[in-house]
Formats: C-alpha cells, structure tokens, sequence
C-alpha cells in the first residue's frame, strides 16, 4: 500500500512537471506562466501560501513577480534587499533551504510578515538559476495538515525551479533584445528624418499617433508593440531617394514624385533582408503599403478596403496626419483643426472609418495633451 501511495505522488510529480513545461513553452505572457506554475506547486505541495521573487541586478533588489495565497496581493507590493532574509540568503549561496521553524533561522526577517499580515511558519525556499545565475527564488510557506515539508517537497520544487528559471531567464533575454531592437530602430528612424529637416521627429510622432489608435481600437498588447515598430519604420526606404528629391524645397514635379513613391517598395525589400523574416511580417507590409488608399487610388498596387493590411491602414491615417499638419517650404502646415476635419472628410473614401474616428475620438476627446511647436522651419505637434 505504502508502495502504491509513492508511485502515485510520483505520477503526480511528473504529470505536474510536463505541465509546467508546456505551459513554458506556450504563447502566454511570462507573469501569467509564473502564476499558474506557482499554483500548481503550492497545490502539489499542500503548501498554504507561495511566492517567486526576481533580482533585479541593477537595483539590488528583490520583487515578487508571483504570488498565491492569503495577502498575496500585499506581497507583490514588497520590494526586498539583495541581501534581505532567507530568499536574500537563498539568492546570495544560490543553496535550498528547507526550515521546520523560520522563528529559529538566523536569517529570518519577518518585514514581508508585518506588512501582510500572514503568519509564516515552516517554508521551502530553492534558487532560480541558470548556468550558475542567479535570477531569483521560488518560495513555499506553511505545510498543512502535517508541520512540515519533506525532502520529496524539495525535490520537486527545486526541479520546478530549473524550469521555471530556464523560462524566465529566456523571457529576460528576449525583453532585453526587444529592448536593443526597439532602440536600433529608434536610431535608424531619427537618422533618417533628419535628412530631410522638414520632417524631424516624422517617425515618432506616426508611431506614437498609431499607438494611440491602436489601443483605441482595443488591439492586444503585443499588437501595439508590433505596431509601434512598423510605424518607426514606416519610412525606411526614403534612404533609397536622392537627396535632391528628398529635401527639394520646391513642390515635386511629376517624374520626381514617382521616384518618392519608390520609397515603399525601397523599404519594403530593405525589411525583407532582416531575419527572422518571421518577426519583420508587419513592418514589411507597413512600409510597403501606407500609401494605399481605401478606394485603390493609392500606391503602389493599388490595393482597396480590407486588401490592406489593418497596420497600414492605422499608420496611413497616421501619417496623413502628420503631412498635413507640418509645414513646407512651399506651404503652411495645417492647423490641429483642419487636419481632424480633412480626415473626417476623407474616411470611408481614403481612409479607414473606424480608424479615422478612434484618431479624432483621441485627438478631439483631449485625451492627450499635443502641444503646437516650432521645430526648425517644420510645425507639427509635441507628443
């Protein structure tokens, strides 16, 4: 019988690992992955409360990127010394501790206890590493039924937490990339509007002026990120256009003007070169197609309606906007006024409606604040 019961817990470890480890494989944010794995190991466990913390090497600190349990909402709220109490401890020996009694360890700081109001009496706690580093802890707080956790507990906390630190240690990773791209992209952008000084901060103000009509239209977090690249790189393949045509202070002649239109296709074959082609999908089709208009009048196919793609819509408007409401040479940018109203003007024939109405519903309802500005010679509108 005592056999049966052990092959049984044993099947249950397992079935709860294989979870774990589809569930940090999935397509879901990493906090929500956290949560539910540390569900699952405070049920498996019996434990009555759980917290992972993170390091933040930076700042020296330790926050809870999870927690489950009684006062677990207070918890996340507590931010701990590198150094601080028996997670501190964990995370400076990277060494599991199993305690009977946290009252009777040398390291015990019961600060997350006094600012909860939950009462910790034995606990788990295992580090988060990855190849030697350090990233953090997994916590577990208070057996019930029996006083205290066994080797068994450990065991399988500290094979959750190699999961779960590879997992995390990947999403950092990534964060940090995105970070490094987001920042390329930003350069790239500023470097190209500057070679033409009517159009400083061009780049940004479209990629800003679509991320609010992004998150208007209700789209997904990672819809909005995915858009607010394309938009910085709506643009791109202007580098490909003679700087005669490109900063001509005069209103473009016909074959000039075809020569500018290239710049979609420029950009859009630019972006095709940069792997993974996978992650450059929306930034191609933006660039490519911001210039097509809903009635096909646009370029450079000629694409109409739901043809063209919901990104390139967004940042058509966008865009359009932004022409017309920055100053040339040989003209005077629109007032705020007169760009909503030529917008409203022109949805359903040019561009988008619903597109166009969540932009004025931003723009007109004050929102945000957009200040009129000088920059140079061009007019345009702080962000």
């Amino acid at each position: 019988m005592t056999q049966l019961k052990e092959l049984e817990s044993q099947v249950r470890e397992l079935v709860m690992l294989l979870e774990a480890s589809k569930q940090l494989n999935s397509n879901l944010e990493m906090g929500e992955v956290l949560e539910s794995i540390l569900l699952q190991m405070v049920q498996v466990v019996g434990a009555e409360a759980g917290t992972l913390w993170v390091l933040d090497g930076e700042r020296q600190t330790i926050k809870a990127d999870a927690a489950y349990g009684p006062s677990s909402a207070d918890i996340l709220n507590i931010e701990l010394k590198r150094d601080e109490g028996i997670v501190g401890k964990v995370i400076e020996t990277g060494k599991a501790e199993l305690i009977e009694n946290v009252a009777w360890h040398p390291n015990w700081a019961n600060r997350v206890d006094d600012s909860s109001g939950f009462i910790t009496k034995s606990m788990i706690t295992v580090p988060l590493a990855v190849k030697g580093k350090v990233l953090g802890a997994l916590q577990l707080l208070n057996k019930k039924d029996i006083a205290f956790f066994s080797e068994q507990d450990i065991r399988l906390a500290v094979a959750l937490a190699n999961q779960s630190a590879l997992a995390l240690h990947n999403s950092q990773m990534y964060d940090e990339l995105q970070r490094m791209l987001l920042s390329m992209i930003r350069t790239l952008a500023k470097v190209l509007d500057a070679r033409d000084p009517y159009t400083a901060g061009h780049s940004e103000r479209v990629a800003k002026y679509s991320l609010w009509i992004a998150e208007k239209l209700g789209m997904d977090a990672q819809s909005c990120e995915e858009l607010y690249k394309a938009a910085l790189l709506h643009d791109i393949g202007k580098i490909g256009i003679p700087d005669n045509i490109l900063r001509k202070s005069e209103r473009l002649t016909t074959d000039e003007y075809t020569t500018i239109k290239q710049h979609t296709v420029i950009g859009a074959g630019i972006l095709s070169n940069i792997e993974p082609k996978e992650a450059m999908v929306h930034a191609i089709e933006t660039a490519l197609s911001h210039h097509e208009r809903l009635d096909g009048t646009g370029y450079p196919h000629g694409l109409a309606g739901e043809n063209i793609p919901l990104f390139a819509r967004i940042v058509g408007v966008a865009d359009a906007f932004d022409a017309m409401t920055t100053a040339r040479s040989y003209s005077a940018g629109a007032s705020f006024e007169s760009g909503v109203a030529e917008l409203q003007r022109c949805k359903g024939s040019l561009f988008d409606s619903r597109v166009v109405d969540a932009f004025a519903a931003i723009l007109q309802g004050c929102n945000y604040q957009i200040e009129q500005y000088e920059a140079g010679q061009g007019r345009g509108y702080r962000l």
